[in-house]
């Protein structure tokens, strides 16, 4: 069986118009890879069908339809890395915000350093956060990420843009690792459980979304908070039991190298 370079992971929720976009963009940009598409969808609005049928014509292309909605957005991604085949993992959006033609750039990056990690940064030198929908909702990302680096400040340092949702990894990172993410910050649930050494940020533009609704609302702001308490009250060495350091070594104490890459 030929090697795969690279499965992308991508979370569906009633993105009908962008998935046919999507998919074009990435045969354009990873031609000359090896790649496997994993969409995990909870969608009602018929975009499972339009999977199905662009499944049908690639092989390279797969459906995971979930008939309950576990986890929500992050939940999907988990369920995708367990069945994804690549030597690196990539998690994006479906809603084109997450430009697709920065992979083969984050998988440059991973190949030449190493790291275990690469993810596309909004708040690094080349980056834009110009996508968020208006100054209100910049303001909550910038609030939510200051309260994740108050809770894991050694964990976390020097990572510009631990929510984003848009990284690259290598897939046995993830392994022997239970993922138990709430809403849709799966690169903090990852950053802070499991054991990796270095991460690299690269650039990114941030992109407005054209088709479909943003999931972003109250909601999802309620359940980050759930998801970070979780994370402190399961991974912090200041209050996770003696039984849980010992299994996980504490996340918060691992050693980490962080590297930016300018654009």
């Amino acid at each position: 069986m030929q090697t795969i370079d690279i499965s992308l992971v991508i979370p569906t929720y009633n993105e009908r118009d962008n998935v046919l976009p999507l998919v074009t963009q990435i045969e354009s940009v990873l031609a000359d890879y090896a790649w496997e598409l994993l969409f995990v969808d909870d969608s009602t609005d018929g975009t499972d069908v339009i999977i199905a049928r662009l499944a049908e014509l690639d092989r390279r292309i797969h459906l995971l339809h979930r008939s309950e909605n576990r986890g929500g957005l992050a939940g999907a991604v988990v369920e995708g890395l367990a069945e994804a085949m690549g030597t690196y993992v990539c998690v994006l959006d479906a809603d084109l915000q997450h430009p697709p033609d920065r992979i083969p750039e984050m998988l440059a990056e991973a190949r030449r350093s190493s790291a275990d990690l690469i993810i596309a940064s909004r708040y690094i030198p080349g980056g834009s956060t110009g996508g968020l929908d208006g100054p209100l909702r910049q303001m909550c990302s910038r609030g939510l990420k200051a309260l994740a680096r108050t809770m894991f400040p050694r964990r976390l340092a020097g990572i510009t843009d631990p929510l984003g949702g848009y990284f690259l990894l290598r897939r046995p990172i993830v392994h022997g690792t239970e993922l138990r993410p709430i809403g849709y910050k799966i690169l903090l649930e990852i950053l802070v459980r499991c054991r990796w050494d270095t991460v690299v940020e690269v650039p990114y533009s941030f992109q407005p979304r054209l088709q479909g609704d943003s999931k972003a609302d109250f909601r999802q702001g309620v359940r980050f908070l759930r998801h970070l308490a979780r994370l402190v009250s399961e991974c912090s060495p200041l209050f996770a039991s003696p039984r849980v350091l010992s299994a996980d070594r504490s996340a918060e104490t691992a050693p980490t190298r962080l590297l930016t890459q300018e654009p």
